[in-house]
């Protein structure tokens, strides 16, 4: 019987350190991404205000094209302006859920005139919005973004939607379809 047999190999490579060293990888990727999400979702701080939009934080200010073609609108102004809740909707013309969305903001709007109702087309191409609008004409006030107003106005997805109260602070956001009812028990909520 040879020994040869019961030697173990000169040079084997430990399995155990790659395998550690793709854990500790995979690890902090996964940190990262948590950390990034939560900053993203939570909204920094700037010297100016937020960075982007948080519930009770004042509404960052923005201002986008109107499809009227008018005068630019501006949240601040529409704030100022107007003594009672605002319903900020994002959506753009290829979201299927905001294409069956708007006439329940049409008509909640309709219902209730004391509320300010505005659509914002956000990542969308200009042509492609206002062929959009022609098709689903909502009764509401309806804006186009370039850009710069998405960048703080972060969601999951859209359709999504912010409450602000009557001084512009944001008391809810909700992301997905809207209905009348949810619409009146989320406004209702509002001080």
């Amino acid at each position: 019987m040879s020994s040869d047999k019961w030697r173990a190999p000169d040079q084997t490579e430990d399995p155990l350190p790659r395998r550690q060293l793709r854990l500790t990888g995979v690890f902090l990727a996964v940190v990262a991404a948590g950390l990034v999400g939560a900053w993203l979702f939570q909204g920094g701080t700037t010297a100016s205000g937020p960075a982007s939009a948080s519930i009770g934080e004042p509404a960052p200010d923005f201002e986008i094209e109107s499809i009227e073609g008018d005068d630019p609108i501006v949240l601040s102004e529409l704030v100022a302006g107007h003594d009672g809740p605002l319903v900020l909707n994002l959506m753009a013309s290829w979201c299927g859920p905001c294409r069956e969305e708007i006439p329940a903001l049409s008509a909640f709007a309709d219902a209730n005139p004391d509320v300010l109702v505005l659509g914002v087309d956000v990542e969308d191409v200009y042509e492609d919005f206002r062929q959009f609008m022609s098709e689903v004409q909502p009764t509401y006030m309806v804006g186009f973004d370039d850009g710069d107003m998405r960048a703080r106005y972060q969601t999951l997805g859209l359709p999504a939607t912010f409450f602000l109260d009557s001084e512009g602070r944001i008391v809810d956001v909700f992301n997905g379809i809207l209905n009348e009812s949810i619409l009146e028990e989320i406004v209702a909520g509002i001080g």
